[in-house]
Parts: C-alpha cells; sequence; structure tokens
C-alpha cells in the first residue's frame, strides 16, 4: 500500500468527504473507487468514437471543409459584438 500527501481545495474536499459517505467514510477507497470509474468511462469513450468512427469523421471533415481563414471572426470581435 502506498500513502501519499495531496493538497486539495475546500470544494474538492467537501466532494471528497461526501463520496467517502458511500464507503463509510474511507477516503482512499473512495479515491481508488473514483480512478477505477474514469478508466471505465474512458474505456466507454474509446469503443463509442471506434464504433462511430465513420460519422465522426464526416462531421469533422465537414466542419473543417466549411471553416475560411480569412472569412474567420477574431474573438475579441464576437466579445464585442455579444457585449462580452
Amino acid at each position: 500500500m502506498v500513502r501519499r500527501q495531496i493538497e486539495i481545495d475546500d470544494e474538492t474536499d467537501r466532494q471528497l468527504e461526501e463520496l467517502a459517505q458511500e464507503y463509510e467514510g474511507n477516503l482512499g477507497q473512495a479515491l481508488a473507487g473514483l480512478l477505477r470509474t474514469r478508466d471505465s468511462v474512458e474505456s466507454l469513450l474509446d469503443e463509442h468514437e471506434e464504433r462511430h468512427r465513420d460519422v465522426l469523421l464526416t462531421q469533422r471533415d465537414r466542419a473543417e471543409g466549411g471553416f475560411q481563414p480569412d472569412r474567420a471572426t477574431p474573438w475579441t470581435e464576437v466579445k464585442r459584438r455579444n457585449s462580452l
């Protein structure tokens, strides 16, 4: 077993404490569960991207094909127009 000391902000600490309640207050188990969940989500997304590869590539190509650098609007102009 490895022991680590980390610094987290107050909000992260609050969320971790809430999550730990699902693991009988064990912060180590809560973090381990969270990391395992992350791996599962990453795998799910990889599988989804592979399964829908053709559609995603078509969408990307269509979006990039419509882009014309000389017609791009600078971010400063977008902010000015939209009062951001």
